[in-house]
C-alpha cells in the first residue's frame, strides 16, 4: 500500500488523537461519535472527528452542490458563498475535513507480470453546518437521523422486538443462542466460538438480558480466532472490547447507557500504544459491522 507524504502526516495525527484516550471523556465523545458516520472507515472516522468533533453531516463541495443544492460557504461567520462578498474584517474559512480515498493502479512487478496497487488520496469534506442552500434552486431536505432528539427506548417494553433482532443476528451468523439459569452476581453470560453459541442469564431483568446480549455479540464479531488468535487474547482487554461495543450499540439503539460500566481501554493497553491503536480500531470496526446488521433489519 502506497502512501505519501502528506497522507503519512494525516495517518499520524490520527494516531496520536487515539493517544488522548487515556482522557474518558475523550473516548466516551468518540463512541457517541462512531454512530454518525459508520459507514466510513476508522481513519476517516477519525479524522471527521479530530477536525470537527460536532460535524453532523459531511459531503465534498462537489456532492452538496449536485445533491442537494447547497455549497459550503465562504465564511461561516457572515454565511458569504464567496470571499468577495465577505464583510467581515478577517474571513472565518469553513472547516476543511480531511479523508483518505483509496486509489488503485497496476504496476509491473520484477517478474514482468502487472499488479494492482492501492495508495491513498487526500480528499476534502464539509459538514453540513458549513453549508447554505444555492438561492433559486430547488431546497432538498437533507435527513438526519442523530438530529431528531429520538427519545430512549423503555426495553422492558420493547424488549420482545430487541430480543428477536438481535437472536437474527446471533443465528444468522452461525451461531446457537439459548438462556440458561446462572447462580453468579458477575456473569451474564458467555460466548463459546468452538460450540458456535452464546448463553445468556435467564434469571435476570429484561434490561440486563439486552445487555448481555449486545455484550455477547460483541465478541461474537470481535474475538473469533480468525480475528483474534488465542494467544493474543488477554481477558481483561476483550471484555472492555465487547463492553464497549455493547455500549456503542445500545446507544445506537437509543437504550439507556447509564449502567454500562465500560471499561477503560486505555488501562488494560498496559501503555503499549499499538496494542491501544489495534483496539480502538477493531472496536469501530465490529461496531460499525453489527449496527449494519441492525439497520438491515429495518430497526433503525
Amino acid at each position: 500500500m502506497r502512501k505519501n507524504t502528506k497522507t503519512n502526516e494525516t495517518i499520524e495525527r490520527i494516531h496520536n488523537r487515539v493517544k488522548n484516550f487515556v482522557n474518558e471523556s475523550d473516548y466516551i465523545g468518540y463512541l457517541k461519535f462512531i454512530k454518525k458516520f459508520r459507514t466510513r472507515s476508522f481513519f476517516n472516522q477519525m479524522l471527521i472527528y479530530i477536525s470537527k468533533e460536532d460535524a453532523k453531516f459531511v459531503m465534498g463541495y462537489k456532492q452538496w452542490i449536485d445533491k442537494f443544492n447547497r455549497i459550503p460557504v465562504a465564511c461561516v461567520i457572515c454565511r458569504s458563498l464567496s470571499n468577495k462578498n465577505c464583510e467581515c474584517e478577517e474571513r472565518t474559512p469553513p472547516v476543511r475535513i480531511p479523508q483518505l480515498a483509496p486509489i488503485t493502479y497496476t504496476k509491473e512487478n520484477e517478474q514482468g507480470e502487472e499488479e494492482e496497487k492501492l495508495w491513498f488520496k487526500e480528499v476534502y469534506v464539509y459538514d453540513i453546518e458549513d453549508t447554505e442552500h444555492m438561492e433559486g434552486l430547488e431546497v432538498k431536505e437533507v435527513f438526519n437521523e442523530f438530529d431528531l432528539g429520538i427519545k430512549t427506548v423503555d426495553v422492558e417494553v420493547e424488549f420482545e422486538k430487541l430480543e428477536t433482532m438481535l437472536t437474527k443476528i446471533i443465528t444468522d451468523n452461525g451461531f446457537k443462542f439459548r438462556y440458561e439459569d446462572i447462580y453468579s452476581e458477575t456473569l451474564g453470560g458467555w460466548t463459546d466460538h468452538r460450540a458456535k453459541e452464546i448463553v445468556c442469564k435467564n434469571n435476570t431483568n429484561d434490561s440486563d438480558k439486552i445487555h448481555t446480549i449486545l455484550h455477547e455479540i460483541g465478541h461474537m464479531f470481535a474475538h473469533s480466532e480468525e480475528e483474534l488468535p488465542r494467544d493474543k487474547v488477554y481477558r481483561p482487554l476483550v471484555e472492555t472490547e465487547a463492553e464497549t461495543i455493547a455500549y456503542v450499540l445500545a446507544d445506537y439503539l437509543n437504550i439507556d447507557t447509564s449502567c454500562y460500566s465500560i471499561g477503560y481501554i486505555a488501562n488494560w493497553s498496559k501503555g503499549n500504544e499499538d496494542i491501544l491503536q489495534e483496539s480502538v480500531k477493531r472496536i469501530s470496526k465490529f461496531a460499525n459491522v453489527i449496527m449494519d446488521k441492525i439497520e438491515e433489519q429495518g430497526v433503525k
